[in-house]
């Protein structure tokens, strides 16, 4: 049989049906692949070999390679025309999945000692069913812990913190609505939108999307932003016709023309709506505000003050919105959390205006611990710097386009303005960051892509790349910087549960420091104390003589893995400070340990011999 052959070049691959198929779900392809990789790699991750750069020192190379297929796959999906939006939306749950899900699948237990006695405070929710203001400063604000204490009873769970690893994944799926529906408030372009919506979560880094009010009040923040920005933006008012002046040669008079420029400067217009439709979004925004109002202490004034700034530059219809927000705030202040102010009234107020100050507690105060901390501290603020200024060569490319995105740029810079109220217990820098990373990523996007009309290049592309693979891999360093002292293992939590099943309700609980799992259960039913912070390590003898004075009912003293961690990396103390606490306990004939199996051991005084045997 005789075969013919077919030239080459009359093979038009172009309109092959596979290769146009190939292309089309290339993006979709690789994102499957990248998911397929990122999980296999989890396997070879051996949490115990950490040093102080945290989680990416014990990543193997094949995550990384993950995280570049997936990068490439939302470039590739970037550049269609048009644009697939299920496929970029597949693009970005991937990256929620692989950046904050990781710790889910890969921890034996919740890290973050706080998501523990936040776990507490809802075990006492359900234990007593009530709030104890006067307790702990965060029962003030309680809408949080009620909310999870009817979720933890519903979902028949035995105690809160089996909600708390899954928390940061959970939260950061809830930002993507209100995140989208806040970047198409300020452009028409998809492209753009999607690529804002990328570097969010790729600049997502400071953790505070743990099982806490803050991530929960920040989703709230979000949505109220969201639905004032596209529903109630002032009409637009094309300028009259008049008749051109020459220009003036005064600097006064050319500075207040291009501010009147500035403040009048259209936007995109609102979405439209029927009046019963915006009556039901002003009460859907007032019924958030009053849980946000009874959930945290911060993010009231973050969002009274945006909403503020777009009523008194004219972005926003909701004039009376400020004034409603400013009195329920009061209201709440004033009435629900007496028991809070009546001794803390000067520590609100204290920080007033002390911006010097502030700025100390938030950058200087941290640049403090082992060598490899510090550099991830100085990356954090590298990391920063790096998108602050991305946001600023963006805007500037956006203004010289003929765009002035007025809006973006008022709830960009507003939330620094929280810096002048108080220092927030040093991280004020952080919650601010937080409140305008969703605006300042809109300026990053609009380095690639200032205007709609903007080439899909491949150069571009690569660009866009390179760029995200930086941030990206600066995530798994700024994020999890900590996590060799974040991580918690199972041998702790059963250290800490067999505390509890033998100390009294009145016991003294004591522990190296409070970067372990405690405080879940029973919250007001015992003391605490830190040996660290009472500077009871460097005397062995005032140590005993506490823990046996048999003021309390009992008095146990717990030291873990993870307090060593935290004493090696956040302190910087040498790794034989721990040992020498330890060998001084043993050696010292005044303590007895009645508990060890590894990660933890308890001891007791000697002189109580009642509590020398469990």
């Amino acid at each position: 049989m005789r075969i013919r052959s077919i030239p080459l070049a009359k093979i038009n691959v172009s309109n092959s049906p596979v290769i146009e198929h190939l292309a089309k779900f290339a993006s979709a392809y690789l994102v499957l692949f990248a998911l397929a990789v990122w999980l296999l790699s989890l396997q070879y991750i051996d949490l115990r070999q950490m040093n102080d750069l945290g989680l990416i020192s014990v990543m193997p190379a094949s995550a990384f390679l993950a995280l570049i297929l997936l990068t490439i796959g939302f470039c590739l999906a970037l550049r269609q025309q048009p644009l697939r939006t299920p496929i970029l939306l597949f693009n970005v749950l991937a990256l929620i999945f692989m950046l904050h899900g990781i710790t889910a699948l890969i921890e034996e237990v919740p890290h973050f000692s706080v998501n523990w006695t936040h776990a507490g405070f809802v075990e006492y929710i359900m234990r007593t069913g009530r709030v104890a203001p006067e307790l702990e400063a965060r029962f003030n604000w309680p809408g949080f812990f009620i909310l999870n204490a009817f979720i933890t009873q519903v979902a028949g769970l035995r105690n809160a913190y089996e909600l708390a690893g899954w928390a940061s994944l959970v939260f950061n799926l809830l930002y993507l609505g209100p995140l989208i529906m806040i970047l198409r408030s300020a452009t028409r372009d998809k492209r753009l939108m999607w690529l804002g919506v990328w570097f969010f979560y790729l600049a997502n880094w400071i953790g505070q999307d743990y099982f806490a009010p803050q991530a929960l009040n920040y989703f709230l923040y979000l949505v109220i932003l969201g639905i004032v920005l596209r529903w109630f933006k002032p009409p637009i008012v094309q300028p009259s016709a008049v008749p051109d002046q020459p220009p003036s040669r005064d600097l006064r008079s050319r500075l207040v023309r291009t501010i009147r420029t500035w403040m009048t400067s259209p936007d995109l217009p609102s979405v439209a709506s029927q009046p019963e439709q915006r009556a039901g979004l002003v009460a859907v925004i007032i019924i958030l505000f009053i849980v946000v109002v009874a959930s945290h202490q911060l993010t009231p004034f973050a969002a009274l003050l945006a909403v503020g700034v777009l009523v008194v530059f004219n972005r926003s219809t909701l004039r009376g919105l400020p004034i409603l927000m400013g009195v329920m705030t009061a209201t709440w202040i004033s009435f629900m959390t007496v028991a809070f102010l009546s001794g803390h009234f000067y520590y609100l107020t204290e920080g007033v205006g002390q911006v010097s100050a502030t700025v100390t507690a938030n950058v200087a105060n941290r640049l403090q611990g082992s060598p490899d901390h510090i550099f991830i501290v100085q990356l954090r603020l590298i990391m920063t710097l790096a998108l602050w200024i991305a946001a600023l060569l963006g805007g500037i490319r956006r203004l010289r386009s003929g765009h002035r995105d007025m809006i973006v740029a008022l709830m960009a810079v507003t939330p620094f303005a929280l810096i002048g109220l108080q220092d927030y217990g040093g991280e004020i820098l952080l919650r601010a960051y937080l409140f305008s990373l969703p605006f300042m990523v809109f300026f990053v996007a609009a380095l690639f892509y200032p205007t709609r009309s903007t080439a899909t290049s491949w150069r571009m592309a690569i660009l866009i790349g390179i760029v995200s693979i930086g941030f990206g891999v600066g995530f798994l360093f700024t994020r999890y910087g900590n996590e060799r002292m974040d991580y918690m293992t199972q041998k702790e939590l059963a250290g800490t549960q067999y505390l509890y099943s033998i100390a009294k309700p009145g016991s003294l609980l004591l522990g190296g420091t409070y970067n372990f799992p405690w405080k879940y259960q029973g919250y007001e039913q015992y003391y605490y104390m830190l040996v660290w912070d009472k500077g009871l390590n460097d005397n062995i003898p005032k140590l005993a003589r506490t823990m046996g004075s048999g003021e309390y009912a009992g008095a146990y003293l717990i030291l873990t893995r993870s307090q060593r961690a935290y004493n090696e990396l956040f302190l910087g103390l040498p790794p034989s400070s721990w040992e020498t606490f330890e060998n001084q306990l043993t050696g010292s004939g005044l303590f007895n340990k009645i508990f060890d199996n590894g990660d933890a051991q308890i001891f007791v005084a000697a002189s109580n011999e009642k509590q020398t045997q469990p």
